[in-house]
């Protein structure tokens, strides 16, 4: 047993010299432009969606908010912060963190716990269909978060099948039943107790099995080697799994909703405070309060779990894994888990069975109704959620596997700062991550947009002169003169010189003469691939412009169509297609500046200057134009935020992926002249290609199920299924959340079969190796 994470002692060196290297590190990176483009989207995505809106959650529960011009508007307070101290307020203010992490311990050890029986049971007690037993296990985490808590209540409920039918409990006051503090957390352990079981399991099957047939083969019992060699190695995934579950569990916001009664936690606190009582400085206050042990207990786990692993595995196993054969401890362990995994099952076949009974409790004949009703009022819900989940998933992987390479594979300042706050997305709780989307976009961050906005044109002036004078020059005059192309709408009032379609054909206009530019400036013999870009981009402003009036059009036309869902259909679709041809200006902008770094890259000196001033003039004008960056309402608030929730994923399957790829292979390529992004599409990127598909297939399943964050930002332009679950259950529909959880459920399964069937034609063999225990 090794101990790993020490780090070698150097020597300490300077401040100048610290800094020299450090520069130098960014020269590096910066010579390539896809690598350099690359680690800039990367910070610009987690400083905008997980470092601002948490700087504006935490500072908007210090200062009270506007409220219709209100008197104290602005003005600095404690006063949710004082009820900690104060006589009224601080009883309940102190129960509710107190039941929060009462709940959050017991759901932690009890999880970790049942993880680690079922985990030892699958890999060390020769269990019969260890397959269907490692399926069932794994159901949780395809479900919506409540699921657990619906059958809870379809069984153990004041009307439950178990409690009322069969055993005939009266819920008398003083009968405690399934709603409090104790059912909530017998619901979060059963939702969350499979994060463990895949932690452990992973750990327990890559074991270096010499180490316990040594102490076995010198006379030390199976309980001795457990004790002494087995769990001390399993010490970092025990804390990791107690951590993670932790969070989960303060985190999540579903559960305590339904079935949490008289009991009151955080996360249902700061719910409440801002879909009833609408007040933003409570909940973000509230938030703050709750993401000081999340946020601890996270970079407690980052550093502490980290650099006190252990390790056991030195090369290939040497020899199988050490079974259980001592007939009182297998049938214990195999006895415990196939009871859980009873209960599992129990509580999802009641949710099949409750979505297709008449009238749970009362009639238990067999009825499909509540499908009809799920696609006749969520038929919108279900079809944007889908869309919704299936774009943010390639964005999630994407950014995931750029972190992972650029933490792994690249030296530079803030890397780990980069690989830290990346993870920090998934692991602060989803309230306050909505919350902060709220506070952050609701207005035009222009501070933040200009700090984005700067570090994209700064670097794209890097290729076009060399001095720094020279650059600055470049960046204020294109920002200055497309500054003043924003006011050249005058959207605002009657003197406008040109109208809104006018100033963006003026736009197109000046990137097709942009594109002239770049065509006369392209060296003979190279391919046109900047120019044809920069034309792509004129033609999508024209697009931009026709296309809505066209969906307009679409929607009205919709509603002439005969039946109720066909309307639904094609409404849901124009909206879709907006997503893709008329996305903000702000977005329009940035992504036009980031492209124009290549494109002013690849012509010669002569075209450079002019092409330059063209392109971050046009770039800076869909920028600042309007109220840019307003995204509550819109679709990509909902996509970044499942992005965000999902990243930790991609990385972590990314990383992992990484490391077990030797550098030397990549250093080849580049020792024969290939650049970074060639040696990543064609070298890297077939290497991890499997972990990649993995963590698309989980981030999917995280986006379709997720609720915490995205509870506040669903609109009735853009509804989410889990939210409209959520509503049912409110609503006392029961069985309509069954048949909405169903299709949910359906739609993950399905998801997860097809990737593995396009996995299976395209890559053959290679496609067999992605693991979703990732």
């Amino acid at each position: 047993m090794q101990q790993i994470g020490q780090a070698r002692p150097h020597k300490k060196e300077g401040f100048g010299q610290g800094l020299i290297r450090r520069l130098n590190e960014f020269k590096l990176i910066g010579q390539d432009h896809v690598l350099a483009v690359g680690l800039l989207i990367v910070s610009i995505f987690v400083y905008l969606f997980i470092i601002l809106p948490l700087i504006r959650v935490i500072g908007q529960g210090f200062f009270v908010p506007d409220y219709g011009n209100a008197p104290d508007a602005g003005n600095f307070s404690l006063e949710y912060f004082l009820r900690y101290i104060d006589p009224v307020y601080r009883t309940h203010s102190w129960n509710v963190l107190r039941d929060t992490m009462v709940m959050g311990l017991l759901t932690a050890g009890l999880g970790t716990l049942f993880g680690f029986v079922f985990a030892y049971t699958v890999v060390r007690c020769n269990i019969p269909f260890p397959r269907l037993f490692h399926v069932i296990t794994l159901l949780p985490t395809i479900s919506p978060p409540f699921a657990i808590a619906v059958a809870a209540i379809l069984l153990f409920g004041r009307n439950g099948m178990i409690t009322r039918q069969i055993l005939g409990i009266e819920f008398t006051p003083g009968v405690n039943d399934i709603y409090g503090l104790d059912g909530l957390v017998f619901v979060q352990v059963i939702t969350f107790f499979s994060v463990p079981y895949l932690i452990i399991r992973a750990m327990l099957e890559r074991f270096e099995p010499a180490m316990e047939e040594a102490a076995l083969s010198m006379g030390a019992s199976k309980f001795h080697i457990f004790r002494t060699v087995t769990l001390p190695l399993l010490i970092p995934g025990l804390a990791g799994s107690f951590l993670l579950l932790f969070v989960e569990a303060l985190a999540d916001l579903g559960n305590p909703l339904l079935i949490s009664g008289n009991t009151t936690v955080l996360s249902a606190e700061i719910y409440l405070a801002v879909n009833g009582e609408f007040n933003q400085q409570k909940a973000a206050a509230l938030s703050l309060v709750l993401l000081i042990p999340t946020l601890t207990l996270f970079i407690l786990q980052n550093y502490y779990v980290k650099k006190r692993s252990y390790i056991s595995v030195t090369g290939k196993p040497t020899g199988g894994q050490l079974t259980v054969k001592e007939p009182l401890i297998r049938w214990t362990f195999i006895t415990i888990s196939s009871l859980m995994l009873i209960l599992v099952l129990t509580l999802y076949i009641s949710i099949v069975a409750g979505s297709m009974t008449r009238l749970w409790g009362v009639d238990y004949s067999l009825d499909f109704k509540y499908y009809s009703v799920a696609v006749n009022r969520g038929l919108e819900a279900i079809i944007d959620t889908t869309f919704l989940s299936a774009i943010a998933t390639p964005i999630a992987g994407l950014i995931g596997m750029l972190v992972a390479f650029l933490t792994i594979r690249r030296t530079f300042y803030g890397k780990t700062a980069l690989d830290f706050v990346s993870n920090l997305g998934g692991a602060v709780p989803g309230t306050i991550l909505g919350i902060g989307y709220i506070i952050a976009f609701i207005q035009a961050p222009w501070w933040s947009l200009l700090l984005v906005y700067g570090a994209l044109a700064f670097y794209f002036s890097l290729t076009v002169v060399k001095t720094t004078g020279q650059r600055l020059a470049i960046v204020v005059s294109g920002t200055v003169i497309g500054y003043l192309l924003t006011y050249l709408p005058g959207q605002a009032g009657s003197n406008a010189m040109l109208s809104f379609d006018e100033w963006h054909y003026s736009l197109a206009g000046l990137l097709l003469l942009a594109a002239a530019v770049a065509w006369w400036g392209t060296p003979a013999g190279q391919r046109k691939t900047g120019p044809l870009v920069v034309l792509g981009l004129a033609i999508f402003l024209v697009v931009y412009v026709l296309v809505g009036p066209w969906l307009t059009r679409m929607v009205v036309w919709s509603r002439t169509l005969p039946g109720t869902q066909l309307p639904k259909i094609i409404s849901s679709l124009s909206d879709q297609i907006g997503v893709f041809l008329q996305p903000t200006p702000t977005l329009i902008g940035l992504t036009l500046l980031a492209v124009s770094i290549f494109v002013v890259g690849g012509v010669e000196k002569r075209a450079k200057l002019p092409l330059a001033i063209l392109l971050l003039s046009v770039s800076a004008a869909l920028s600042l134009v309007d109220q840019p960056l307003v995204l509550i309402g819109t679709a990509y608030i909902i996509i970044f935020a499942y992005a965000v929730r999902s990243l930790p994923a991609s990385v972590r399957a990314g990383v992992a992926a990484l490391q077990q790829i030797d550098p030397a292979i990549e250093e080849a390529s580049a020792s024969l002249g290939a650049n970074a992004q060639y040696t990543f599409r064609r070298i890297t990127l077939p290497l991890i290609l499997p972990a990649f598909i993995a963590g698309l297939i989980f981030s999917f399943a995280r986006h379709m199920t997720s609720l915490s964050a995205i509870i506040f930002l669903s609109t009735a332009k853009w509804r989410i299924l889990t939210v409209e679950i959520l509503s049912a259950v409110e609503q006392g529909g029961m069985s309509l959340a069954a048949a909405y959880s169903m299709i949910l459920i359906a739609i993950v399964l399905a998801a997860i079969g097809l990737t593995y069937l396009i996995l299976g034609r395209t890559l053959g063999s290679q496609g067999e190796n992605v693991d979703l225990n990732l």
